[in-house]
């Protein structure tokens, strides 16, 4: 049967362990707890941050779709402006031809005419000066004509050129700029929780506060005399 101090004791020790092991649990309970949900919270974030880039590869993959179908529009566009130009170019040709062939078939029945009728002298000359002139004025007017219509051939050339250009610059400026991922987040700090020495650190105090409760409450001890051993006998 054990003493009231050692029961005592005992219970102290008992009841400063159980605190000592309670606290190193709920401790280590509220460390799990915390990096639980830090690493959950993290996982969001990434789910987050995967979603939001998706969005953005869908949008930019239309964007570059939508590029693709307005430059292609452009170049038709430009195409038919260009055979237009082309063709009124070669229209003006046509018609100085057809001009130049019709002064040359006038030019040559008044030549003829003028030989049927005999004339001859200065009258006969004057005619023919007069008429060689106004066939070399319609030459030179002519002339002049088709190089109008050549320069004008090329300035609007050039001209339909610089829009295509600048309108497929203004359908490249909304891809110009590719998306990136956005930035992670940062991985989440795992919390350690309270070591094992912080746990065998309170069970010592619970052991010194349970001797401590034995030492205060255990019996006082009282000196036994030694027996007087008489000398000589006496």
């Amino acid at each position: 049967m054990c003493s009231p101090a050692v029961a005592l004791g005992g219970l102290a020790f008992g009841s400063s362990a159980l605190g000592a092991i309670g606290s190193h649990q709920s401790a280590s309970a509220a460390a799990r707890a915390q990096n639980e949900g830090a690493i959950k919270n993290y996982k969001y974030q990434m789910k987050i941050r995967a979603a939001q880039w998706n969005r953005e590869r869908v949008r930019y993959a239309n964007q570059i779709s939508q590029y693709k179908q307005q430059t292609s529009a452009n170049e038709g566009a430009y195409s038919r402006a260009a055979v237009a130009e082309q063709t009124r170019l070669n229209n003006a040709f046509k018609s100085a031809a057809f001009q130049n062939q019709s002064s040359l078939v006038q030019l040559t029945k008044l030549q003829g005419k003028q030989a049927a009728r005999g004339a001859t002298g200065k009258s006969a000359e004057r005619l023919n000066d007069s008429v060689l002139s106004a066939f070399g004025r319609n030459q030179a007017i002519m002339a002049e004509n088709l190089m109008s219509a050549q320069s004008r051939y090329k300035t609007q050339n050039q001209s339909l050129r610089n829009e295509l250009i600048s309108a497929n610059n203004r359908a490249f400026s909304d891809v110009a700029i590719a998306p990136e991922p956005g930035v992670a987040p940062p991985r989440p700090v795992m919390q350690s929780g309270p070591s094992s020495l912080s746990l065998i650190a309170g069970l010592g105090s619970a052991a010194v506060s349970g001797f401590g409760t034995y030492n205060d409450f255990k019996a006082p001890q009282t000196a036994i005399p030694k027996p007087r051993i008489p000398l000589n006998g006496n």
